[in-house]
This record gives C-alpha cells, structure tokens and sequence, in this order.
C-alpha cells in the first residue's frame, strides 16, 4: 500500500523516496519476523510524515497556515525502551541511530532523509510551521542523520537549584569540671583504669 498522492510539489518531489524507503524496511520486516512488529510502526510514521509535512506546505501555500511561537520547553523524559518490546508500547525508541544500530544495512537510506532536511523549501516550510520540525526530529534520530540548526530542540535552561545553608553543628557542651554525677571529670578509658574512683566525703 502506497501512500497517497501529494498535493504539493513539495511532496511529489519526495514521495519516491518514501516509497523506497517503505519497501526496504517492510523487505527486513519480511526476512527477520522478530523484527517485524517494531518495522510496522517505523513503516506508518514514514508515511505519516510525508502526509502530514504534505499537508502542512498546502496550508502554508495557501496562506491559512496559522503561525505558532516556539516554545523552550524542557525535554520530556521517556523511558528507555527495548527495540524488541516497543511494538507494545506502540511507539519507536528514542536513541540515537536506533534504527541503524537494530539493522545495518538500513544505513543505506540515510542519505534520502539528509535530503530532505537539507531542502530548502523545508527550510522555509519549518520556520512557518514549527510543528513541522517534530515530524523531523524522529526521522533524523532514528537514521543517525544530524539535525539541522532550525529544526533543532532548544537547549533546556540549566536548573539553577538554590544553594541551601548547611546546617550549623550544634557547639559542644562546656567542660563540665565539677559534674554531679561523675566527679573528677575523668575520661571514660581512663576512669575504667582507676577502679574504685569514688567522690570524696565532704568533710564533717
């Protein structure tokens, strides 16, 4: 099953590559079954992408692409998922190369996917719609593809925790010289050398 027509020049120009890259990975899928489960989900989101980045150009060239600030937002933090149970959780992992790593021979499509993020129509596509650049961020990690600077997570602000006081030892009790319990003021180790250390009477 094909993806759909594009719309826009845009997605014409990139839908052969698409296609490509669908056959190669459902061809892996084929020939190692084990894998086929997380490949289902790598096939749906390269399709995916091309619909969705399709129809945000047609919104953009029609001029009813409404422009959303970008926001620094301090990176969500995912779970560390094994490749061979993420069909479970019905997402990909997220690490670098990922995909190359689970299968080498994929390596050989990283080119199309530098392609596409060094267009610059996607250039100008993604300074209009910043949403678009979420739908490249997973396929540049996922085939070990450096992203671009414009579509590029903002560095999250360093926590600045504030530095508490520590808290002050209590002062040690004064020299208890004349104690009423313990008379002289003896140390311990050396109280046990002097047996029979009595306090004296006091003198009638």
């Amino acid at each position: 099953m094909h993806p759909a027509t594009p719309a826009t020049a845009l997605g014409q120009r990139y839908l052969p590559h698409i296609v490509d890259l669908c056959a190669g990975v459902a061809a892996v899928a084929a020939r190692h079954r084990a894998l086929a489960p997380l490949l289902v989900l790598v096939w749906v989101r390269l399709r995916r992408t091309l619909a969705r980045l399709d129809r945000l150009a047609l919104r953009w060239q029609q001029g009813r692409l409404s422009p959303r600030p970008r926001r620094n937002r301090s990176p969500r933090r995912t779970p560390q998922i094994h490749p061979a149970e993420a069909w479970r959780h019905r997402r990909t992992p997220q690490g670098h190369a990922w995909l190359i790593r689970l299968h080498q021979p994929l390596a050989q499509y990283a080119p199309r996917i530098q392609l596409l993020v060094d267009d610059p129509e996607i250039a100008a596509l993604c300074a209009a719609a910043p949403q678009a650049g979420r739908l490249l961020r997973p396929l540049c990690r996922m085939f070990a593809v450096a992203p671009p600077a414009y579509i590029a997570r903002p560095a999250a602000p360093a926590r600045v925790r504030p530095r508490q006081p520590r808290p002050r030892k209590p002062e040690p009790p004064p020299f208890a010289e004349h104690s009423p319990h313990r008379w002289p003021f003896v140390p311990h180790r050396l109280r046990l050398r002097v047996p029979g250390l009595r306090r004296p009477k006091p003198p009638d």
